[in-house]
């Protein structure tokens, strides 16, 4: 019977840690918020993120966990990112890897990623390739998205080094993990759309290597078929970008009636979605092909849609700065709270080892005091009162520390004359208390051998008259 229980007790603790607990509602809610966060971002609604960005930052807050932490920060990242302020999304892309190296590494190369694409953005290919080089330590950590996010990141650095041999050789490679994660039944939401989403990244880069191969039937093809591709998963952010690229494209290659339309095209889904940065570049290619028909009054349309939407972007990074200045803001007072929680806590855990401690001590004195066997040294008091102070003055500088701290609003000096007049005040007890303790054990003591004695006689009396 007994090892049947102790099989059974095994079993449990066993199955407890086999089977996966269930998430918590505040979790729940936070991966149900990053889904849609995510579904915002890629179709084009970032006016619609600000709003569940707050919500999540403040779940992962109350969930304690870096994985939450970082994924908050990373989202607020995209939303500066399509907001086209690479500052305030290179900050927090920064803060969100911090978090991933903290504690949850396989995040850690998937935000070097996202660094190393507005350094890359911003003309910095030393520092991208920097990033991408330290991501790739860190892809053994999540195997799946960021096999292909590193590699075809890498190769758009090399195209923009204008490197297509190298370009080939990482889109090649993301290509073939994208293909064969393709074949996977992956449950996960949010990685599932993320592979999707690479994978048209990943044509539109193919076209762009093949571009400076000086290949223009596969650069066409590629082309067309990352615009089928985005189109066909309604991914409103990557195919107005690579609308305005091929169009572009087409422009160089002198198909001005392909490229103009293409230009059309990408300028109003931009506009649809309040993607700025887009829209004013997609003017601005459509302006020139305007003003190269000599078609003055649409050039003019054109031209001043480019004006206002690169102006409405200054602004708006204006405006970025200043809810980026709130938001850290905000992040500080939570960090002081939670730093004012945790030290709390610690106080309040101190205080409870300090009660143990004397209770401890306070129990073992009164057993010497009122056993009526053992006979005490009166140094080993004196030990056990010196202790007994030490762990009451701790004691009250625990309990008082923080009305001290508030007090004195912690100027060192004032804090210094409270404790010493508070030992002032303690020393003299103590003192008594001992003295005090001192002279019950040494009575006890002298009870303890008078009736030692006592037995002694008695039983030499008892062996005498046998004799």
């Amino acid at each position: 019977m007994k090892r049947l229980l102790i099989f059974i007790i095994y079993f449990s603790a066993s199955a407890a840690n086999v089977f996966p607990q269930s998430k918590s509602p505040l979790q729940a809610k936070f991966d149900s918020l990053r889904i849609i966060n995510r579904s915002y971002y890629l179709h084009g609604k970032i006016d619609s993120m600000p709003s569940s960005n707050a919500l999540m930052l403040q779940l992962a807050r109350k969930l304690h966990n870096d994985s939450s932490t970082c994924r908050a920060y990373g989202l607020y990242a995209n939303y500066f990112l399509a907001k086209g302020d690479y500052s305030l999304a290179l900050e927090y892309d920064i803060k969100a890897m911090e978090a991933a190296d903290h504690g949850y590494k396989p995040s850690s190369a998937t935000f070097r990623g996202n660094i190393a694409n507005i350094y890359m953005m911003l003309g910095n290919y030393e520092a991208s390739l920097q990033y991408l080089h330290s991501a790739e330590k860190y892809v053994a950590y999540d195997t799946v998205t960021n096999a292909i996010f590193i590699p075809a990141t890498l190769a758009n650095v090399y195209v923009e080094l204008k490197k297509p041999d190298s370009a080939l050789k990482y889109i090649q490679l993301a290509f073939r993990v994208s293909s064969g994660l393709a074949q996977h039944n992956i449950k996960d939401v949010f990685v599932r759309g993320n592979i999707k989403t690479n994978i048209g990244n990943i044509y539109g880069t193919f076209a762009r290597v093949y571009d400076l191969l000086h290949d223009p039937d596969l650069a066409n093809f590629y082309y067309l078929k990352a615009v089928r591709y985005d189109d066909s998963l309604q991914l409103q952010g990557t195919m107005t970008r690579i609308t305005v690229r091929y169009g572009k494209y087409l422009a160089g290659k002198q198909k001005y009636a392909e490229a103009k339309n293409y230009g059309i095209k990408g300028f109003y889904i931009a506009s649809r979605n309040h993607l700025k940065d887009v829209a004013a570049d997609a003017a601005g290619l459509v302006y020139s092909l305007y003003d190269r028909q000599n078609n003055k009054d649409s050039a003019y349309y054109y031209l001043k849609a480019k004006n206002l939407y690169q102006d409405s972007v200054a602004a708006e990074q204006k405006a970025n700065q200043l809810q980026g200045l709130i938001i850290n803001q905000q992040l500080k007072e939570a960090e002081q709270q939670a730093k004012a929680e945790q030290d709390a806590e610690q106080r309040h855990r101190n205080i409870e080892y300090a009660l143990i401690a004397l209770g401890i001590l306070i129990f073992v004195i009164l057993f010497l005091m009122l056993s009526r066997s053992v006979v005490v040294n009166p140094r080993i008091i004196e030990i056990a009162g010196v202790v007994g102070l030490l762990i009451v003055f701790e004691f009250i500088n625990l309990v008082i520390h923080p009305y001290l701290a508030e007090f004195t609003r912690d100027s060192p000096l004032p804090m210094l004359l409270i404790l010493v007049a508070i030992a002032a005040v303690i020393v003299p007890l103590h003192h008594r208390l001992e003295h005090w303790v001192k002279y019950k054990l040494v009575e006890k003591n002298k009870t303890i051998r008078l009736e030692a004695a006592k037995r002694t006689i008695d039983r030499l009396r008892e062996q005498k008259l046998d004799l």
